[in-house]
């Protein structure tokens, strides 16, 4: 069941558009915007341009995860893409650090995330690859990988329907995006949940915060934990659950979303653990792997 729900006066009709509330945006804007979150997030945000979407995590200074971001260069600013449930605490981290930077940070309340079908597009909005971002009036459009559907950012009326916003959080598991949620805020370093391997980090940009950890792990090749998809016939279990190989902790559950069967889920899990009889704590039933867009090991 779809209902229609106007985001803001004269928002720009999009009815065949889902709303997806988990998500939210913060919009950076400012003269220092892109200097000052090149010292604050994982990507070269020299790099960013408008016609192209960038990964990036935003980090403690001990290098780990406060925030997986998806970020769009917009006539408005820099906008950041992340679970509601973190935006105001990622507000108030971004924040820390602008001392006399000429950057502002602000929830981006206006905007509205949805997806919609590629059919749906409007005419003059092309998208010819994943990571790509095309801007038409106040909404983004753009494309992430192994995810068929397009995302839309901006101030939207779309439609809710609760079943295909589940759909849309599936796609994202299997095509192993990740995400960190108040559970699992600090839980892992980047390069666990793959971000290195989808191209959110940069190892030649200079300093950031927690860029020593990250750096070190990748040039001294230490990760010893990575995030793989797995099946279970069980119920969808919370971000931060652990995963046991008989009784030894092996893990962490990243993500999680329910299926016809039993849910898939995204887990980190230790790489000497790997092929031994995985279950999540709390459920006998055991996980099978499956496969991802991209190689994880």
């Amino acid at each position: 069941m779809t209902s229609p729900i106007n985001a803001a006066a004269g928002a720009p009709p999009l009815p065949a558009a889902i709303q997806l509330p988990r998500l939210a945006a913060i919009l950076v804007t400012g003269a220092d915007a892109r200097g000052y979150l090149q010292g604050q997030l994982t990507a070269d945000l020299d790099k960013l341009s408008p016609d192209r979407v960038q990964l990036a995590c935003c980090n403690s200074p001990q290098g780990r995860v406060q925030a997986v971001l998806w970020m769009l260069d917009r006539r408005d600013g820099i906008a950041l893409v992340l679970p509601a449930a973190l935006l105001d605490g990622t507000v108030l981290r971004l924040r820390k650090y602008v001392l006399r930077a000429k950057a502002k940070i602000e929830p981006a309340g206006h905007l509205q995330l949805a997806s919609l079908s590629r059919s749906a597009l409007p005419a003059d909005v092309t998208l010819p690859e994943a990571w790509s971002h095309c801007e038409r009036g106040d909404v983004s459009y753009f494309t992430l990988p192994g995810v068929s559907d397009v995302m839309a950012l901006g101030p939207l009326s779309a439609s809710v329907d609760v079943a295909h916003e589940r759909e849309w959080h599936l796609s994202q598991l299997r095509a192993g995006l990740p995400q960190v949620y108040p559970e699992t805020h600090e839980a892992f370093v980047a390069q666990m949940l793959n971000i290195d391997l989808l191209g959110g980090i940069s190892f030649d940009k200079g300093c950031y915060t927690g860029q020593e950890i990250i750096a070190r792990a990748h040039f001294r090749g230490t990760v010893k934990r990575r995030m793989f998809l797995f099946h279970s016939t069980g119920p969808a279990p919370a971000p931060g659950t652990r995963v046991l190989a008989g009784e030894q902790h092996a893990g962490d559950v990243v993500d999680a979303a329910a299926t016809d069967d039993g849910c898939d889920i995204l887990a980190v899990i230790s790489l000497a653990q790997l092929d031994s009889p995985l279950h999540v704590d709390g459920q006998t039933a055991l996980l099978s792997r499956k496969s991802m867009p991209y190689a994880a090991t």
